[in-house]
């Protein structure tokens, strides 16, 4: 650490630990998802995830008349463009063009494994995307990327407004230190999407994210945004329990309360501001069409369709898998439990 004090926020030090080439999470040759690594998704529960969403995105082409073109931000293994493509296949849909985006050269080279013949474009960021199509027409979808990107932590004092930061102990150990806040882009991100906060309130500042966003929005000229993720409402992040923030590890399917630790070594992540989200989008031109939790947005469209009679006996047949997968994603506590769904609709010149 170059600093006088040697600190550096905590939105340099995510990017440092989750993006560095070779050494960071997202970068390292590892097992990241499912029983061998350090989290689940819901594309990674069952193919029915994405058999669902197929038949979503069936219906949002024609109704808002879109080229049948999907684009897949973080696309991760390809577990989930597998799925929808066997569902869209299956239903005899017209042909896809699917888009992959996904910078970890570990899964990349899933997805060229599962794709060697087709029918997915692999692109290793969207600035690479955007340096082939000016514009983008089409339905983007993102399943657990907002949640990822690097954040900035504040936390309101009675003297004012400071940044936690990270910096280095005399013994070479990480810590915190918080610092008067000085930035004033994250004051004016908290007066706009936030508000006052409370005394002894934590809380983390997405600017990654917000500019991310920016960029995002002004490329789409006619289509859909589909953001899977979890995170609450600018009024809910008033509720008490979130009086520390939301910023948390996850390593070997344990949530790490310190993401001081282990870094290079786990995953790291914090809620989204839903209502920002919402926000620029609508400062660009898109309205939000849909947002639900996701238990209920997969009942909505069609899961327990998918649930198939049976008179196996045999608990592990692939009927009985599937019939589990299913209602797994819908139980109370689930995993969809704690996800939620945004639909956001930009409508060009037609």
């Amino acid at each position: 650490m170059s600093s006088p004090d040697k600190a550096i926020s905590y939105s340099d030090y995510m990017s440092l630990a989750l993006y560095t080439p070779q050494l960071g999470y997202y970068q390292k040759e590892r097992e990241k998802i499912g029983r061998n690594g350090d989290f689940y998704t819901s594309s990674a529960a069952s193919e029915v995830f994405g058999a669902v969403w197929a038949d979503v995105f069936y219906r949002m082409f024609q109704e808002q008349q879109l080229p049948f073109v999907v684009c897949e931000i973080g696309a991760g293994d390809g577990r989930f463009a597998k799925n929808v493509l066997n569902e869209w296949k299956a239903k005899g849909y017209p042909p896809l063009e699917y888009i992959a985006v996904e910078s970890s050269p570990s899964h990349t080279r899933k997805i060229k494994d599962r794709f060697y013949e087709g029918p997915v474009t692999h692109f290793d960021s969207i600035d690479a995307m955007r340096a082939v199509r000016s514009s983008f027409q089409g339905i983007l979808f993102a399943n657990e990327l907002l949640d990822a990107m690097p954040v900035d932590v504040v936390k309101k004092e009675v003297d004012g407004m400071a940044e936690i930061m990270v910096s280095i102990d005399n013994k070479g150990n990480l810590m915190e230190l918080e610092k008067p806040l000085q930035n004033t882009e994250l004051l004016m991100w908290i007066d706009e999407h936030l508000g006052d906060l409370s005394i002894g309130q934590t809380i983390e500042i997405p600017l990654a994210m917000t500019n991310w966003l920016t960029a995002l929005y002004g490329w789409v000229e006619d289509g859909a945004v589909i953001f899977v993720d979890y995170g609450y409402t600018r009024q809910e992040w008033r509720m008490p329990q979130l009086l520390n923030g939301s910023l948390r590890g996850y390593y070997r399917h344990q949530q790490i309360n310190d993401p001081l630790k282990f870094p290079g070594e786990m995953d790291l992540t914090s809620h989204i501001h839903w209502d920002c989200v919402k926000a620029m989008g609508e400062k660009a031109g898109f309205r939000t069409a849909c947002f639900h939790g996701q238990s209920s947005f997969l009942l909505e469209n069609g899961l327990l369709e998918l649930l198939q009679d049976s008179s196996s006996l045999d608990p592990f047949s692939p009927v009985h898998k599937k019939n589990r997968a299913i209602r797994s994603l819908i139980m109370e506590d689930s995993i969809s439990s704690y996800f939620q769904v945004l639909i956001q609709k930009k409508d060009g010149c037609r």
